[in-house]
């Protein structure tokens, strides 16, 4: 059972690599996010339109078009970006006739929410992490 939809995972890396280019002067091209991320092209593309119908991120088109995090944009958090993609985090929208498993649940939903309440350069301490981790292996 997975919480996340590849969607969502998509769209997390797809708009960090967005984030961390987001004082570039030129886009990104599809081609590049797509080679940075692992990404397949033709699904980037679609994600990419969600997140830019939710302001999230801008486009241009044209040869040295591409795609740049949206400049009057704050700092999205990361459960902002997957309700985008995916609607809302529930560990069950199901209802059950025992009250103590729906209270149960919703606690489970608000502790899910408290855990992607963060801001997406939260992503950089895990970036750190990955730095250091390879340094020590070298």
């Amino acid at each position: 059972m997975a919480l996340l939809t590849k969607k969502s995972i998509y769209g997390l890396m797809a708009i960090y690599e967005l984030y961390k280019h987001k004082n570039a002067k030129q886009p990104i091209q599809l081609k590049d996010i797509s080679d940075n991320t692992d990404i397949p092209k033709n699904y980037l593309e679609q994600i990419l339109a969600e997140l830019k119908k939710a302001n999230f991120i801008n486009s241009t088109r044209g040869a040295k078009g591409g795609y740049k995090f949206a400049d009057n944009l704050q700092e999205p958090l990361i459960k902002d970006i997957i309700i985008v993609l995916d609607g809302q985090l529930h560990i069950s929208k199901e209802k059950t006739t025992n009250p103590i498993f729906n209270l149960f649940f919703e606690d489970c939903d608000k502790k899910l929410i408290q855990m992607f309440e963060k801001p997406l350069s939260h992503m950089e301490t895990y970036e750190q992490i990955l730095s250091n981790q390879i340094n020590y292996t070298i």
